[in-house]
């Protein structure tokens, strides 16, 4: 039911959005938006299932300290 709903809502926004981009001709943000849209869609899907997720502020933190050697 839950995976239901969320074709359901995420269905009702693409048909809302989509076409006023491609009418506009607007293809720049048609890629952006879909590109944000699919990243949204697939972990809000995984929460859905119950799958582990990673935080993303461990990856940020290793950018930081590891890789560009900022400390703070």
């Amino acid at each position: 039911m839950d995976i239901f709903l969320l074709l359901l809502i995420y269905t009702g926004v693409a048909l809302f959005q989509v076409p006023a981009l491609i009418k506009k001709s607007y293809w720049r943000e048609l890629i952006a938006f879909s590109s944000l849209f699919t990243l949204a869609f697939t972990l809000n899907l995984l929460q859905i299932l119950d799958v582990n997720i990673p935080n993303p502020l461990k990856g940020i933190q290793y950018i930081v300290e590891d890789v560009l050697h900022l400390k703070y």
